[in-house]
């Protein structure tokens, strides 16, 4: 490759104090694998010499609407700010999942976030598999409104043409950098684009899924790749909302992806939350620098071009105050961290607009309802209490006989204390349209066993119910057949599930029953096409959080019990040897 690349692994610890010099520890940080941090050495700016600098790339991925979390859009801006009085060229970038995941995405539908990120200035940002929660038209909508709008190669139309542009050049005085941006194609499963069909009901979106190979991806980065080469671009850089593999699915992953492509230079990554520095052999067996750089803000990625060729890849774990650029001390998490006083204003203007509806008392709760901490996701492959919770609330209020939710609906802990409409919302925040239908007996033992058919993956898309209970033989292999974008086909063999009651009697197959779940499972979502000929009996007026609210402060008199804290047996896990 043309361009001389150095991955230097390095996080850098930005002192807290005017005039102290930045400390940059050397670390070694893999996908999935943890790090260390061992020597230091001193460095006299924010991102090397400005004289042998070219330019400076920021970037941040899975901000997940945390924008008052750890450094902060705030302290973004100010990071930004000192960068800018030291260096002629700097960017900003986002490897997606910015405008949902909390209470004001939630209500804004990504409205207020696209704001933020127009007062930050994103120079590019490539739309995650969250930015297609709220459907078609509000993606498109928020595409129009984000000033540097969105890049993605690979989300095309039933054609293959892309949607938005797939690929960028900004130019940094002489050097010119190409952007090519990537989304997951389990998108087209897990998102709402899916039932966007045509008058024959044919897809018309496509996320290049091929039954897990990749190649349909790799293909289409590659010609973009080319293309932004062609098009006279020094250096080429992979915006991705992949993931590494030990999180994602592994021949979508950036691992997978690196390696059937050549001309890239570096790799900004995202959807799986993790923090690395590493590098990935492409095709031609070149190591290619791949970097991500955690959740919600906790750290800002850092690309240094360099005038002579070098990239440098660090991240930023605080922001120090600069005595020339005007900065405000706040306290998060018990740490101090320094923000810019106008972005600090401008956020909370944000945030105090929605106090009255958020701030709402909705009842009061004795225990944590847990459905992950910093290391497991325990909803999505075990049943849950909150989930149980939820599920209950939806069979009550519509008066089906069963509720089946996904495990992904409700990624976020409830705690104990007083309960506000905030806090549901920011443990369902995705405000899913809700509806009640009419299944057979084997539609709700298909959905059963396709849910679990990808144990022991923990998935999104696993089922937590209420009305039922099951069992599940771990012992034997899962028969289901699904087709290239991991849809349900059918069952081929032995059932997994077993012993499925509904309201304590043995489930017939032929029989029908009342469901209440959501329009995403209802439409395909997560691949439950088993419920395409359902027949809906009622579109639900509240979206699942509303109607979680409503149950608590109605059917539970404000008192969430405390058996919720822990799983209710709906799923009981046997060997055959029981």
């Amino acid at each position: 490759m043309k361009n001389r690349i150095i991955l230097i692994l390095v996080t850098v610890l930005l002192l807290s104090l005017a005039g102290n010099v930045p400390t940059f520890s050397v670390e070694d940080s893999k996908p999935g694998t943890g790090s260390t941090s061992e020597p230091e050495m001193n460095m006299k700016f924010l991102a090397g010499d400005p004289e042998e600098v070219a330019a400076v790339i920021l970037h941040t991925n899975d901000v997940h609407v945390g924008y008052q979390e750890n450094i902060g859009y705030d302290g973004l801006a100010l990071y930004k700010k000192e960068l800018e009085s030291q260096y002629d060229h700097v960017f900003l970038v986002d490897a997606g999942d910015a405008v949902q995941g909390a209470v004001i995405g939630s209500l804004s539908k990504g409205a207020e976030v696209i704001k933020m990120m127009n007062r930050l200035g994103y120079d590019l940002a490539v739309p995650g598999n969250h930015e297609f929660d709220f459907g078609f038209e509000v993606l498109v909508d928020n595409a129009e409104q984000l000033s540097c709008g969105y890049t993605c190669a690979n989300f095309c139309t039933a054609d293959g043409e892309p949607v938005f542009q797939p690929w960028r050049i900004l130019e940094a005085g002489d050097i010119r950098i190409g952007f090519v941006g990537t989304v997951t194609p389990d998108t087209f499963t897990s998102s709402r684009i899916k039932t966007i069909v045509d008058e024959i009901g044919e897809p018309m979106y496509d996320f290049l899924m091929d039954g897990g190979t990749g190649d349909r991806l790799s293909e289409a980065l590659q010609q973009s790749i080319d293309e932004v080469r062609e098009n006279g671009a020094d250096y080429v850089i992979l915006i991705a909302h992949l993931g590494s593999s030990a999180n994602g699915s592994s021949n979508y992953s950036s691992n997978a992806i690196v390696g059937k492509l050549t001309g890239v230079d570096m790799v900004i990554d995202g959807h799986t939350h993790e923090v690395y520095n590493t590098a990935i052999p492409d095709k031609e067996g070149n190591m290619i620098p791949v970097a991500q750089a955690g959740e919600k803000l906790k750290y800002i990625g850092q690309l240094t071009i360099y005038k002579d060729g070098r990239l440098e890849e660090t991240r930023v774990d605080s922001v120090p105050p600069s005595s020339e650029i005007p900065s405000e001390s706040v306290l998060r998490k018990n740490a101090e961290i320094y923000v810019d006083p106008e972005m600090k204003a401008f956020l909370e203007d944000i945030t105090a607009s929605y106090e009255p509806v958020l701030d709402r008392k909705i009842g009061n709760l004795s225990v944590d309802l847990v459905v992950r901490d910093e290391t497991r996701e325990y909803s999505r492959a075990e049943e849950n209490g909150l989930c149980d919770l939820a599920a209950d609330a939806y069979r009550a209020l519509t008066g089906a006989r069963t509720a089946l939710i996904t495990a992904g609906s409700v990624p976020n802990n409830l705690k104990a204390g007083e309960i506000t409409y905030k806090d549901i919302l920011n443990s369902l925040p995705y405000n899913n349209e809700m509806v009640k239908v009419s299944v057979s007996g084997q539609m709700i033992l298909d959905a059963l066993e396709f849910s679990l058919s990808f144990f022991p993956i923990r998935r999104g898309g696993f089922l937590q119910v209420s009305g039922i209970t099951y069992s599940v033989n771990t012992d034997v292999e899962s028969s289901v057949r699904k087709d290239d974008k991991n849809q349900f086909i059918c069952v081929d063999g032995e059932y997994r599930v077993h012993d499925v009651r509904i309201d304590g009697s043995d489930l017939d197959r032929d029989s029908e029953y009342t469901l209440t779940t959501n329009t995403f499972i209802l439409n395909g979502g997560d691949g439950y096409t088993m419920f395409k000929e359902a027949d809906i009996l009622e579109m639900i007026p509240l979206s699942d959080s509303e109607l979680l609210a409503k149950y608590i402060e109605e059917n539970l008199g404000g008192m969430i019990p405390e058996k919720y804290g822990k799983p209710l047996g709906r799923i009981r896990w046997v060997t055959s040897s029981n």
